[in-house]
């Protein structure tokens, strides 16, 4: 299995220094993600983008506009690793 998370990780220069969000904030930004890339999806936009690109671009929904760009991508690369979010 071909893991994508280290090279989208380099895309958005993820930066693994910074102190771990908690568990509970993991959470609330993953449910963000998961609602972000319905609104997308509804919209036809989904898989033309992924959850960091759409952070202060017109396409950003209203759910994600508390979190900032280290907690969505984390969030991401969770849900990517539980197999919930494609990694495309």
């Amino acid at each position: 299995m071909q893991d994508n998370n280290h090279e989208y990780e380099q895309e958005y220069e993820y930066d693994h220094e910074y102190d771990a969000i908690s568990a509970d904030r993991l959470c609330e930004a993953s449910e963000a993600v998961l609602l972000a890339m319905a609104t997308l999806n509804a919209d036809g936009l989904a898989h033309d983008l992924k959850p960091g690109e759409v952070l202060g671009s017109q396409y950003q929904p209203a759910c994600l506009k508390e979190f900032t760009r280290e907690e969505i991508v984390e969030a991401a690369a969770f849900l990517r690793r539980l197999g919930v979010l494609d990694d495309a």
